[in-house]
């Protein structure tokens, strides 16, 4: 029942919140609506922001408030608002054109609906971490495919180790290492329960290991040998024949 309610109200903000673009393009002026989206709770440094893009003359204020839509909505659905905020800061400083800055706002909004519409309907519940993880996954290109797969094949598991394996899953797919080869890590590491939090930080080892001409293929079976030991993610780097110093400045995907 809860599953189902939850999936209920889902589909009912998202139609609330389809209706919002021609609402409020239909005649709300950018004062209300301005005053709409922080009573919501879109930050009043955000809307200042879209407003000072009228008193400056860089765009209209129709422009404006479709800059504030994709913020509310965000709002409305619960999701999280200030991922869009900081997309909406940057663009800004950037100076980027109106059009492009609610295009890239629409694209993370999108991203985290499919997140949210995913784990509501496979796991029975969206938490803020998991939320984060598939929605950012989504807007850094991996495959919604990829997603798919993973939480049907392993939504029985603990929630740690689930969480786990989606970073991987995430982090590892912005970096384009392929599916399939993090999926059989991921097989061994469930099987021989030896899939601890520090191996969501494997992406450093495989970035730090391509910058040495190591081959995917090559880093994932070494990956595999470590997991079906019971080893560490440290213990892949000395598996390839390298060490800890080698990582430099790898940190995680871009």
């Amino acid at each position: 029942m809860n599953r189902f309610y939850s999936a209920y109200l889902t589909v009912a903000l998202w139609a609330v919140c389809l209706l919002m673009p021609s609402l409020a393009l239909a005649g709300m002026g950018l004062a209300e609506f301005a005053e709409r989206a922080k009573t919501c709770g879109v930050s009043s440094d955000a809307v200042a922001q879209v407003q000072s893009l009228v008193t400056n003359d860089r765009t209209t204020e129709e422009q404006a408030v479709s800059l504030l839509v994709p913020l509310l909505a965000a709002c409305v659905e619960q999701l999280p608002l200030e991922s869009l905020e900081d997309k909406l800061a940057e663009g800004v400083t950037k100076q980027v054109p109106s059009q492009f800055i609610v295009g890239a706002l629409e694209q993370r909004l999108d991203g985290y609906r499919f997140a949210r519409e995913l784990l509501l309907t496979t796991l029975g519940v969206s938490t803020p971490e998991t939320l984060a993880v598939v929605g950012e996954g989504v807007v850094k290109d991996v495959p919604k495919v990829d997603f798919e797969d993973y939480v049907s094949t392993y939504a029985h598991k603990p929630a740690e180790q689930f969480q786990v394996g989606l970073v991987m899953v995430s982090l590892q797919g912005q970096a384009g290492f392929a599916y399939d080869l993090t999926k059989q890590i991921l097989a061994q590491g469930y099987e021989s329960e030896s899939l601890s939090s520090g191996w969501e930080y494997f992406v450093r080892v495989v970035l730090a290991a391509r910058k040495q001409g190591i081959a995917d293929k090559t880093i994932a079976d070494a990956a595999i040998t470590v997991l079906a030991d019971d080893g560490l993610v440290s213990e892949v780097m000395t598996e390839l024949g390298f060490t800890g110093r080698d990582l430099g400045g790898a940190s995680g995907a871009e």
